[in-house]
């Protein structure tokens, strides 16, 4: 028989066919559709994220969840069990996460690897070990496999075993959580009510396709082109049904939201909180703080630029004519760029659902602190924390406040130490609340006969040893201190004030700084730029190390005053962080120094004026005229029961001084690189290496199930052991150039396939006599297990063997027939 030869174009056309073939055994009725509203339903929950401001990459993370939908369908179309397809799914998953990872980093693709198995290296190191690291590309990679396996199970749901609230619940929890915690401008509704209108359609969906198999079963006829009006009906009701929803009132919506915070705020969400604040990258609210709450969170990190936006955050009547800060915490442990408060597992937590709170302050010199009342008006959608000015003595609302409480050796005076106050109902925007704070009002010179006379607690927490403080940030404080003769904490706190106020240069857009750098340490000696974090942290740090304690305290500044509203305008641009040092007598001071705002005034002029910039290789200016000392006495306790004990401060007129030099960093030689404190450091590179390894392999494994799917299990489900075998041998001897024409009966087949293959004939010819003989007899489909069967597979397993063995011999010997 002669044999038949195909032209180029009939090729195309017998390949579109099978092309057509293959997709009419994916796609049943309704499926292209169904497929198209999976997209779009996993689509909702990434847009939506992105409209919030989380810090993902979108170019990576959309890309990924598209992805899945199309995979899942092809599992969901596949025949293995649910547990095989998830590890497929999360084995590719891993692979195309990686590879659209890369594709988006800069450079060329083997770098952009390389660079991410380092990141994730050291993510998981610092995971590991208590530290910071946020970094946006591990954070973006999680969220991608996240959507991953979301889109994996609305496939496998919407297609396999049809359940659509399946597929829909965990996005929309996405959806509803992200809504409820973002309290910006942007309208995520329209997210959420495409969600569901998307959702209902696929239940329209689901509805008639059980429909049709009923009517199926029952021997019904199924009306043509039945789909087209059936979703256009449902799309209609499905829009009348959420129109519905959004106008029907819901009276107790408020309680339960409330109720859902109270919830949010428990001490192990907390916590779970503060492992996300260290680990990940928190939503860019408005594309602003970098913390939600407004520096409310557990820590405050040294990052990479900022930015602040111009929305009202709140209103604040206040006196007018102080200087003002609104301060949500304090931080007082400081670690590699990290800011910590020791009270956050505070030894009280004072929670009173009925009273408002009051808090115990120690005992202050006579005058030293005035009452000063504000009320707060909130222009945030809701916010989960009080703000006040320092230092807080009272707030109307119940709350929960975290605090450590102190009481010295005669049982006497008694300290609250506040580091963060929440209240026990979420505020909503409009809201207001009434409190009133302790503010200083002490002059420099009162401050400066304070003394050092510590009490314990101060000294036990806002004193202690900080072990990422580089010793020429130590050095520099101890020059700026002896060149300007600074004998007084207060001076010393003042002159380092200065010192930074005009070396520093402000710049919000500043890089992340280097991994394994001290953050305080790059910007004094390195880039001299940053913003109020990085100010407040120099100084901190630099004051810690006098011996002089002090805090990070973090907000708002105070704004700008409207006179037609009475009150402070406080914008998101205002957020801030200031230093406050601690003076026996007259408490928590406030120090200003960030050059992007103004110093405070303390009642009387500054001794000092800003001086020249002089080296310190310079001659050292004149000693200063010793600074006179404050006179205290002591009244005794008024009355029956014991009282705190009080101080009288006369002060002694001022010296006059002479202008004192300032102090700016020596250019020394470049340092060696600092070592890293990440051991893997070293063998890092051999990590890397290893994992590339293992990715190729891993790849080269996935191509070869891939291939060998493809080539034994492709277009067989159904059939059996006997016919399964003739149909593998058909395919695998087109890799020997053996061409079988559909006119030829299975034995001239057989011919032709022995004359090729001299060494396989008697499997072939088993094969094919089994073929025959259940295609053309009487004889029932052998099962399995049957010895017909399991001869066939053996014969099958034979003649595989032999036709590869050709194959790779004609591939790698070419010569030889």
């Amino acid at each position: 028989m002669a044999t038949t030869t195909f032209r180029p174009n009939q090729r195309l056309v017998l390949f579109g066919q099978r092309l057509m073939q293959m997709g009419r055994s994916l796609f049943a009725a309704g499926d292209f559709t169904a497929l198209l509203l999976a997209v779009a339903l996993l689509t909702m929950p990434v847009l939506a994220l992105e409209a919030a401001g989380w810090l993902i990459d979108i170019r990576t993370v959309l890309p990924v969840a598209l992805l899945s939908i199309v995979f899942g369908f092809l599992l969901a179309r596949s025949h293995y069990n649910e547990l095989l397809c998830l590890i497929i799914s999360a084995i590719y998953g891993m692979c195309f996460t990686l590879m659209i990872a890369a594709i988006n980093q800069s450079g060329n693709f083997g770098t952009a690897v390389v660079n991410i198995f380092v990141r994730l290296s050291q993510w998981l190191y610092d995971a590991a070990t208590g530290g910071i690291n946020q970094d946006e590309l591990v954070f973006t990679l999680l969220i991608a496999s996240l959507f991953w396996f979301l889109g994996f199970n609305v496939a496998w749901h919407i297609f396999r075993i049809d359940r659509v609230w399946r597929a829909a619940i965990p996005p929309a929890l996405i959806l509803i959580t992200n809504n409820i915690y973002y309290p910006g401008e942007n309208r995520l509704d329209i997210y959420l009510i495409g969600f569901l209108f998307i959702t209902l359609l696929l239940l329209v969906r689901s509805t008639l396709d059980a429909r049709e198999w009923d009517w199926y079963i029952h021997q019904v006829r199924v009306p043509k082109q039945l789909r087209q009006p059936f979703y256009r009906l449902g799309a209609l009701f499905a829009l009348i049904a959420l129109s519905l929803a959004w106008i029907i009132p819901q009276n107790d919506i408020e309680e339960r939201l409330d109720r859902f915070q109270q919830f949010m705020q428990t001490d192990a969400l907390v916590q779970i909180s503060e492992l996300w604040n260290r680990l990940f990258a928190s939503v860019d609210i408005q594309g602003g703080t970098t913390t939600s709450d407004y520096y409310g969170g557990d820590s405050l990190n040294l990052g990479g630029s900022i930015r602040l936006g111009d929305q009202v955050v709140m209103l604040v009547s206040a006196p007018p004519g102080r200087r003002y800060y609104w301060r949500s915490r304090v931080f007082d442990t400081y670690d590699n760029g990290r800011w910590s408060s020791s009270l956050s597992a505070a030894d009280t937590r004072l929670t009173d659902p009925e009273s408002p709170l009051v808090i115990e302050h120690e005992s202050y010199l006579e005058g030293a602190r005035v009452p000063v009342q504000q009320t707060f008006t909130l222009a945030l959608n809701a916010s989960q924390i009080i703000y006040t000015a320092p230092q807080p003595l009272s707030v109307n609302l119940p709350t929960r406040t975290d605090l450590r409480y102190t009481l010295d050796q005669n049982l006497v005076d008694q300290n609250m130490s506040v580091t963060v106050i929440r209240p026990l109902q979420v505020l909503y925007r409009g809201e207001s609340y009434n409190a009133t704070s302790l503010m200083s009002s002490a002059t420099p010179a009162q401050l400066r006969a304070a003394g050092e006379n510590y009490p314990a607690w101060v000294r036990d927490t806002y004193t202690t040893y900080m072990p990422s403080l580089t010793g020429r940030t130590i050095g520099l404080a101890n020059d700026i201190v002896r060149l300007t003769n600074a004998t007084t904490p207060y001076d010393k706190a003042a002159a380092i004030e200065t010192w930074l106020r005009d070396n520093i240069t402000y710049n919000e857009l500043i890089p992340a700084p280097p991994m394994g750098r001290d953050p305080v340490d790059w910007v004094l000696f390195d880039t001299q730029e940053g913003y109020c974090n990085y100010y407040a942290s120099a100084m901190v740090t630099m004051l810690r190390s006098l011996g002089i304690p002090a805090r990070i305290a973090a907000g708002f500044a105070q704004g700008d005053f409207d006179e037609i509203q009475g009150a402070y305008v406080v914008r998101e641009k205002d957020a801030h962080t200031w230093v406050e040092v601690y003076f026996p007598g007259y408490g928590w001071v406030e120090f200003e120094p960030t050059s992007s705002e103004s110093q405070i005034g303390r009642g009387e002029p500054n001794a000092s004026t800003p001086p020249p910039t002089l080296l310190p290789t310079q001659t050292p200016p004149p000693t200063l005229t010793p600074t006179p000392t404050a006179t205290f006495t002591t009244v005794p306790p008024q009355g029956a029961s014991p009282q705190p004990t009080q101080f009288l401060l006369t002060p002694t007129p001022m010296p006059t001084t002479t202008p004192r030099p300032l102090i700016v960093p020596t250019q020394a030689p470049p340092l060696p690189p600092m070592p890293s404190n990440n051991p893997l450091s070293s063998i890092l590179p051999i990590i890397v290496g290893v994992a590339l390894l293992l990715l190729v392999a891993l790849l080269l494994v996935l191509i070869g199930v891939f291939l060998y799917w493809w080539w034994e299990w492709r277009g067989m489900r159904g059939l059996s052991p006997i016919a399964r075998a003739y149909a593998r041998l058909e395919r695998y001897v087109k890799l020997l150039g053996v061409r079988i024409n559909n006119l030829q009966t299975p034995d001239e087949r057989r011919v032709r396939i022995v004359k090729a293959l001299p060494r396989a004939a008697q499997p072939v010819t088993t094969i094919t006599g089994m073929y025959v003989s259940e295609r053309y007899s009487s004889r029932r489909r052998s099962k399995d297990r049957t010895p017909r069967g399991v001869a066939a597979d053996k014969a099958w397993i034979e003649a595989r063997t032999t036709i590869v063995g050709r194959f790779f011999a004609r591939l790698l010997l070419p010569w030889r027939k």
